[in-house]
């Protein structure tokens, strides 16, 4: 369970490090400026998504050694 603890707090930096501004177009943009924001999304839900699947895989071990 510390693992899971772990993944948690690392999914709330991840959430934290990028604000509203770095996933979604504000305002005017160019073509440089949508593409960093598509990047930006793309990259943090990537790496919420390899979080998930780490903190299923680490729930079911537990659940596993648990019977």
């Amino acid at each position: 369970m510390k693992n899971l603890f772990g993944i948690r707090k690392e999914r709330e930096h991840l959430l934290d490090c990028l604000t509203v501004e770095d996933i979604t177009s504000q305002g005017d943009w160019s073509l440089e400026q949508s593409l960093d924001t598509a990047y930006n999304r793309a990259k943090l839900m990537d790496s919420l998504e390899r979080l998930d699947r780490r903190s299923l895989y680490l729930f079911e071990a537990a659940l596993k050694g648990g019977e």
